[in-house]
């Protein structure tokens, strides 16, 4: 089985390990830790520092380590991530899904970035369809290129760049089980909480404070002036400095060992914890933050391992400031360390370690494999032109040249193509769907019509009408209606008129013509009962129903090969 060497590099300490590659159960082989120069690494970035390399080259020598390929996990606030609901589709279409909907996670220019991907589980849904939740990030380009630089000063291939915080899980996922826990990475000036549940990734945040303070709060106030960061590590890791809680109101859970102590010691161990305040303070809200949502699945655990694993006492203030047993990660039981050659606890290597098992990326497996056969073309054609004469050495040259420029137009021709074949065909099935659609949507607007509204003009016709008013007769067909009426004067029937012009559910109103036999009937009841009446036909006319041409369903166009270049 391959091996690789996996690199975690930190303000303070670089940590090294050779192990499997990509293996469900890895076999670690060497671990070990060199400092990192002072600037050499800033929030994940890595500058440009002969000393560090010169300090990993050594290293490496002195431990032995042949290895020549390597993955670096990275902790850095410019990767940024989004937890995403993505359709199920097949897992060999997620990357293209991912990146065909990427600008509705980011809103940023993403030309200057590189995309990577975690399904985290399946999200069932009672009304929906099920569908996965994917961590999705995006880390610049900028920040991958220094660790490219570093992985060619150090002599080495870089085989993938990973998440700090997918490091963890990837490995944590097997040791939690199925119970809910805690997982708290601490590192100098930064911290990555994830809480994992029945091996799933349930909720996962950065924290942008550490145990540096910390540091800088007893280097400066040592008896002895001034120490070093490595010194003041060593010094936390050998003694408690630290008092087991924030305040004196705080409930204890586990009390201090050294209970005999000097006022000075007192008073420095005070300052000391609550220069750890603010740290301890995010992470008991990324604690409430879970735990309100969940009541009936809390964090039952909380375990730290990174540099914080180091901190004596850090575990016991976590317990009492946490309410939740806290422990500090000092074995794995998923990795094969029985004859590994290393320095310190395994827990402050546990990013490397997962690393190693299933890196998210960032850097395109198929380019790294066409790079890699482009650089073969060009040594084979820089071997070939050694035979050639001098009189046709231009002449070879050009034939390289175009030769290569037709091979890297083939190869990135080819790289679009299986990049976004599975986005076209989940861009043709959304339009297929469109289309359905609007047929059906199309084909309800046709069986609307004019005097659909009916009852509305009726209601409005009972509530307006004066109560002496009798309506006679009453038609109606899909443009109109027509209304005969009987009123006591003809003032009366220019008031129902103007009435009716102004219903809301008529388009217009007009005077009809008025039947012989009704006029003659109106007359002669008038002269029986000594009281003229007025009989009038009313023509009133529906609003017109608009209906929409029916598309025609949108064709499914395959692009030609030529036309990938446009989707860059």
């Amino acid at each position: 089985m391959a091996k690789i060497l996996s690199i975690e590099v930190g303000y303070a300490l670089t940590r090294i390990c050779e192990m499997d590659y990509r293996s469900k159960n890895p076999k670690v082989y060497k671990y070990f830790n060199v400092p990192t120069p002072q600037g050499a690494m800033s929030d994940g970035f890595l500058a440009d520092n002969e000393d560090f390399v010169a300090v990993i080259k050594d290293a490496l020598a002195e431990h032995k380590v042949k290895t020549k390929q390597v993955v670096f996990s990275i902790t850095s606030s410019k990767i940024a991530t989004r937890e995403v609901m993505v359709p199920m589709v097949k897992p060999n279409q997620m990357d293209a899904m991912v990146k065909a909907n990427a600008s509705d996670y980011f809103p940023i220019d993403l030309t200057e970035y590189e995309l990577a991907h975690l399904i985290l589980g399946v999200e069932k849904g009672e009304d929906k369809a099920d569908r996965y939740k994917v961590l999705v990030m995006a880390a610049g380009k900028s920040l991958i290129a220094g660790y490219e630089r570093f992985a060619a000063q150090l002599g080495l291939r870089l085989a993938a760049l990973d998440y700090a915080g997918s490091s963890v899980y990837q490995l944590m996922k097997a040791e939690c089980g199925e119970d809910t826990e805690m997982i708290i990475k601490i590192e100098e000036r930064s911290t990555n909480a994830l809480v994992i549940s029945g091996q799933n990734l349930v909720l996962q945040r950065n924290i942008v404070y550490g145990i540096d303070e910390a540091v800088q709060v007893l280097g400066h106030g040592s008896e002895h002036g001034e120490v070093g960061y490595r010194e003041v590590l060593d010094l936390l890791k050998r003694k408690t400095c630290i008092k087991v809680a924030l305040s004196p109101e705080t409930r204890i859970i586990e009390a201090d060992d050294e209970m005999d102590e000097s006022e000075r010691i007192a008073e420095a161990k005070r300052r000391l914890t609550e220069s750890l305040a603010p740290f301890v303070g995010n992470v008991a809200r990324v604690v409430d933050l879970y735990n309100s949502k969940n009541m009936d699945n809390p964090i039952k655990r909380v375990r730290i391992v990174g540099l914080g694993g180091d901190i004596s006492g850090l575990s016991k203030l976590f317990t009492n400031e946490l309410g939740i047993k806290t422990t500090v990660m000092s074995g794995l039981e998923n990795m094969d360390l029985s004859r590994a050659d290393g320095e310190g606890s395994p827990g402050l290597y546990v990013a490397c370690f997962g690393a190693a098992i299933a890196p998210v990326g960032f850097i395109n497996e198929e380019k790294k494999k066409q790079d890699a056969q482009e650089m073969n073309y060009r040594n084979v054609a820089v071997l070939s032109g050694i035979f050639f004469v001098v009189a046709a050495a231009a002449l070879c040259v050009l034939s390289i040249t175009r030769y290569s420029e037709a091979k890297e137009e083939e190869t990135r021709l080819a790289r679009l193509e299986a990049e976004y074949g599975p986005a076209e065909n989940v861009y043709n099935t959304y339009n297929q769907i469109q289309n359905v659609y609007r047929e059906v949507e199309n084909g309800h607007k046709l069986t609307e019509g004019p005097n659909d509204n009916l009852i509305a003009f009726l209601e409005e016709l009972e509530r307006k009408l004066p109560a002496s008013a009798q309506l006679t007769e009453f038609s109606s067909n899909s443009e109109q209606a027509v209304l005969t009426m009987k009123v006591d004067d003809k003032e009366q029937a220019a008031k129902i008129i103007q009435t009716l012009r102004g219903f809301e559910s008529v388009l217009d109103v007009s005077i009809g013509a008025v039947d012989k036999e009704d006029a003659e009937a109106a007359a002669e009841e008038a002269e029986e009962t000594g009281e003229p009446k007025v009989i009038f036909s009313i023509v009133c006319t529906y609003y017109p129903i608009v209906i929409e041409e029916v598309q025609q369903p949108q064709q499914t166009v395959q692009p030609a090969a030529d036309d990938l270049s446009t989707l860059e």
